[in-house]
């Protein structure tokens, strides 16, 4: 078998029906429930989906991720290629139609395409999928979209912002008064000026901000930790 698409979810079939259409050239699509592979370790949850998959290739979306039928052309192009053992693929956020196309969602690249047992996932929390060998970078890309600013943002701070902090823990990057104080400036300034947040509008004024607001919270958490 060719292609196995794994989508990671914890919503029911009928409400990711976007997500699962935008992935039916593939050859098998799997469906993994959120957090299954172990204790809020996302690593883990997507090796075990890797484990389930048939194709000789997996392809890995999430629930609220579009694959553009230009990107399902490429990808079932790009899977032939004997080049390669995995793909780079860009992602853009979407919010209310609106593609942001600067800041650091707006540069995201990420393997979500490879072969089945050219490597694993790495990582509890923003897990990493290490490929051996030659890795290549699609053109087309996958669209995340989000229907929401802040609600949903909140609460992924609620949730990563604990996984976060420990992960920098044992990182060795411990809380310090120096990174609660620079680190949430250093972040707006990297993606309103830097990355050029500013011309994607108030959109990307409002995204910089929650992302400093994101890097604050792990500092907080980091700190509630130790205390």
């Amino acid at each position: 078998m060719g292609l196995s698409a794994v989508i990671l979810t914890n919503k029911k079939p009928k409400d990711i029906k976007r997500t699962s259409d935008s992935v039916v050239f593939a050859n098998e699509v799997i469906l993994i429930p959120d957090r299954s592979g172990g204790l809020n370790d996302f690593a883990a949850q997507r090796n075990y989906g890797l484990a389930k998959a048939k194709g000789d290739w997996v392809l890995f979306v999430d629930d609220d991720e579009i694959v553009s039928s230009a990107l399902a052309r490429e990808i079932s192009l790009a899977i032939s290629n004997p080049k390669y053992t995995g793909y780079y693929l860009k992602r853009f956020d979407r919010y209310f139609g609106q593609t942001l196309r600067h800041g650091e969602t707006g540069n995201i690249k990420i393997v979500r395409l490879a072969k089945k047992n050219a490597g694993r996932f790495i990582r509890p929390v923003h897990e990493v999928w290490q490929v051996a060998g030659r890795v290549g970078e699609l053109k087309n890309p996958l669209f995340h979209d989000r229907l929401e600013l802040v609600t949903p943002f909140i609460a992924r701070i609620a949730f990563y912002g604990p996984l976060d902090a420990k992960t920098l823990n044992s990182e060795g990057k411990p809380f310090s008064v120096t990174r609660l104080l620079l680190n949430p400036l250093a972040k707006f300034i990297y993606n309103y000026k830097i990355k050029l947040g500013f011309l994607d509008g108030y959109l990307g004024l409002f995204q910089a901000y929650l992302m400093s607001v994101q890097s604050l919270s792990v500092r907080v958490f980091q700190w509630q930790e130790k205390s």
